[in-house]
């Protein structure tokens, strides 16, 4: 007898380069198609949507008005569009990602009889970097909207302790998933300059162009890098809001001709190839997709302590962790790597043994996620 398709919307604000919506594609392109009817809503923004629209056996619904800031008559609209879809389709779950659509998403689903509610937070949206009046109000949309989720996913363990202890919500709400990516690529990857090691100093990034991703103090690193390396050159892959403001600086730091603003790329695997150091300056994070790729291509990461990272980090010597904006000590450590290279090699082939590339695969994501599904 053939089983009836279980239907399963995922709901994100939009379709942009970042962790949550290269993570929801990686789940909704491998989902089985036999198995799961699968819905989509978001906006139309984002540099993956037309990935998205690539994907088969997808039924997608577009909300204009959803966006990522406070906009009451834009959020009341989405709120109905998405309450009516719910409705109209009856699902069996829905699964959100982002603040804004899990909020909008997660009381629309609700509202419309939905029994199986997930949330994944892909960071926390209350964190230091906010006055106290916004971060309480997350806080408590948090908390609250946490009542009626029947499960709350976290990609770190820190964002685990942080939900527990902040009584987001009881301990058996939680369940701890991270990332997973094609983790068979990067160690090709790794291999690859295990054989012919970067040649030129490279420095990159890969990051959205927000202010979360503390990109000044790229720059702020990349000049200090420069006085003891002036060979050096620095690569920032990515795109976002901020790109006018960061291109801005770059010129009157005078580093045009040294720091290149590469947009996004299909592919970051060629760039890996040839990256020296990578390094990461996030003010707050859960746990950054790029840092799982550096690290598993066997490159030297420098990254900023927000505290997700040290999932992926660990013991491993190769990989650097620096306090939030510290500038100094990051361009210390690059400059450090870059004078001895040949020295950090062997650490690398040393420690990279020591990642479970199996635990960091899609293939594991996919399972975890589908026995979560198949027991709901």
């Amino acid at each position: 007898m053939k089983h009836k398709r279980k239907k399963i919307l995922f709901i994100i604000t939009y379709l942009e380069m970042g962790g949550a919506q290269r993570h929801v594609y990686d789940i909704i392109k491998n989902l089985d198609r036999e198995k799961y009817s699968i819905h989509l809503i978001s906006s139309k923004d984002g540099y993956l949507f037309s990935e998205f629209l690539k994907l088969d056996g997808v039924n997608f619904y577009f909300v204009k008005e959803l966006c990522r800031k406070i906009r009451p008559l834009a959020d009341i609209v989405s709120f109905c569009r998405i309450y009516f879809y719910v409705k109209k389709y009856k699902f069996n779950i829905v699964h959100l990602h982002s603040p804004k659509a899990s909020f909008l998403g997660r009381w629309a689903a609700y509202l419309a009889g939905v029994k199986n509610i997930i949330y994944t937070v892909h960071g926390w949206p209350f964190h230091d970097f906010m006055n106290k009046a916004a971060y309480f109000l997350y806080y408590y949309i948090e908390k609250i909207s946490a009542l009626i989720t029947t499960k709350i996913i976290v990609v770190s363990r820190h964002d685990l302790v942080k939900g527990i202890e902040g009584r987001i919500a009881s301990k058996d709400k939680f369940s701890l998933i991270h990332y997973g990516i094609d983790a068979g690529k990067f160690k090709n990857i790794y291999l690859l300059r295990k054989s012919h090691p970067p040649s030129k100093p490279v420095i990159t990034t890969v990051s959205c162009l927000k202010k979360q991703k503390g990109l000044l103090s790229f720059l702020e690193i990349s000049k200090k890098v420069l006085k003891e390396i002036p060979e050096a050159c620095f690569f920032i892959i990515g795109d976002g809001p901020l790109r006018g403001r960061i291109k801005n600086t770059i010129e009157n730091m005078g580093l045009e001709n040294k720091v290149t603003l590469n947009g996004w790329v299909p592919d970051p695997a060629e760039l890996y190839e040839k990256t020296s150091v990578f390094i990461l300056t996030s003010l707050w994070e859960g746990l950054p997709v790029a840092s799982i790729e550096a690290i598993i291509c066997g490159i030297p990461t420098i990254l900023t302590d927000t505290k997700g990272i040290r999932d992926i980090a660990g013991d491993l010597e190769y990989v650097k962790v620096v306090g939030i904006g510290d500038n100094e000590e990051a361009a210390k450590l690059c400059v450090k790597i870059l004078k001895n290279y040949h020295l950090w090699d062997k650490i690398i082939h040393k420690y990279i043994n020591y990642i479970d590339i199996g635990y960091w695969s899609a293939e594991r994501l996919l399972k975890e996620m589908t026995s979560l599904y198949q027991n709901m």
